[in-house]
């Protein structure tokens, strides 16, 4: 178990986007929206 205990594999962390609240990886933009903290990085299309 020692040797192979670098090899875990942890949970990414995700928190809700603060524009649209859906679930994304911190400190990226969301996906959902484009936004990152609070300004529109990249245009998203929505339907």
């Amino acid at each position: 178990m020692r040797r192979a205990n670098h090899d875990r594999r942890t949970a990414p962390v995700l928190s809700p986007c603060s524009n649209c609240g859906e679930l994304m990886l911190s400190h990226r933009v969301c996906p959902a929206c484009g936004f990152y903290k609070g300004r529109e990085v990249i245009a998203v299309e929505r339907d």
